[in-house]
């Protein structure tokens, strides 16, 4: 992430690197190695964005609960639009930095859809602050990267405790949003260089912000757990997860490989383009196979998500309407539904008809 203070350190030339090319002057002369690997990456994609739409198919039919379902829209449509970026990232060098930081902030937004489903799975917040206090379950927080100080204190596991962990997540988008904004305000004052000091305060920042919301995500997701285990949620967090490692810690990577001259500029492009180049390059792929494991490990069949699946759904009866003058608030869970399926009887017919026939007979 701090790659202007990397080539500080080390005294870089960057005077003699040559500026990004255009689209059209890239693509007219990029070598045929440069050319075999973009045609992968855009097969990657087609294959990414049609996993996508047989997921949205069996999320649109399968799962009832309606906030569940478009949250799990907005998980599903992270790896399409991560790998549609990093691929016109790579026909468009000049685009790829905000091409990236437009996937980045999209995939810190999905971390506060993750804590979103987990409340939907229990029916809210408060039903999970609940379900947990009459279970004596407390919130640990002594997560990483605080695991080894032993001394902090669980805290009990109210709705404003809650809250205050689902904050820790959901400031992520908002700080990543801003200062990306804020980026390309500046990088457009300087002629579309990015050299000022505020590129890496901008950085240290959103690091900063990034490692917050995942703790928030990890002292939240164990909450529960036999809860949520029918619904393989603990997977879908871990691939989330990894997706988000692969997406930050690679670029870092490659970058640092620039900065010390490992990786190096050539008549076309300079040294941190081609790094963020490769780096858009293992992304369509590594996306491209983490969709195509999502897919298997939140297959209907071993997922309680997709409880209209035939193979989940309970015997169909009409569903219980439950009045409000019971204090049952809207956004029931999804067990709540699927036993008011299975436990819900059909309503008795009333005997008015026959009454009316009866007098009828009568006349």
């Amino acid at each position: 992430m701090f790659m202007d203070v990397v080539k500080t350190l080390i005294n870089s030339n960057l005077s003699l690197e040559p500026p990004i090319p255009s689209a059209s002057e890239w693509l007219a002369n990029m070598s045929v190695m440069h050319v075999w690997c973009l045609s992968m990456s855009s097969i990657f994609v087609v294959i990414t964005f049609s996993l996508a739409f047989v997921q949205l198919y069996f999320v649109m039919k399968y799962v009832s609960n309606e906030r569940i379902r478009n949250d799990l829209y907005s998980l599903i449509l992270m790896y399409p639009i991560t790998t549609f970026c990093s691929v016109m990232g790579m026909f468009i060098p000049r685009a790829a930095v905000f091409l990236y930081a437009v996937a980045l902030v999209y995939f810190m937004f999905t971390l506060f859809v993750l804590v979103t489903i987990l409340f939907n799975i229990f029916g809210g917040r408060q039903q999970m602050s609940t379900y947990l206090l009459q279970r004596n379950v407390k919130i640990k927080l002594t997560m990483f990267p605080f695991c080894l100080f032993k001394c902090i204190p669980m805290i009990e596991s109210t709705d404003a405790n809650l809250r205050r962990i689902e904050w820790l997540v959901f400031q992520t988008p908002i700080i990543r949003t801003c200062l990306e904004l804020t980026s390309v305000a500046v990088s457009m004052e300087q002629g579309g260089r990015r050299e000022s000091v505020w590129f890496v305060f901008s950085q240290l920042c959103g690091l900063v912000s990034m490692l917050v919301a995942f703790y928030g995500c990890y002292v939240m997701v164990p909450l529960g757990r036999e809860k949520h285990d029918p619904y393989q949620f603990i997977w879908l967090f871990r691939i989330c997860d990894v997706a988000q490692c692969l997406y930050t810690i690679q670029k870092f990577v490659f970058e640092f490989a620039a900065a010390v001259g490992i990786i190096t500029a050539d008549r076309l492009m300079p040294g941190t383009a081609k790094a963020l180049w490769w780096t858009s390059f293992m992304i369509t792929w590594q996306m491209m196979l983490l969709s195509a494991l999502t897919s298997y490990l939140m297959r209907p069949m071993k997922c309680n998500f997709f409880d209209l699946y035939p193979s989940n759904e309970r015997p169909q009866t009409r569903p219980t309407i439950l009045s409000s003058t019971n204090g049952t608030s809207a956004g029931n869970s999804m067990e709540t539904l699927q036993s008011s399926r299975s436990e819900g009887s059909l309503p008795k017919q009333s005997s008015t008809p026959l009454n009316i026939i009866g007098h009828f007979d009568s006349f």
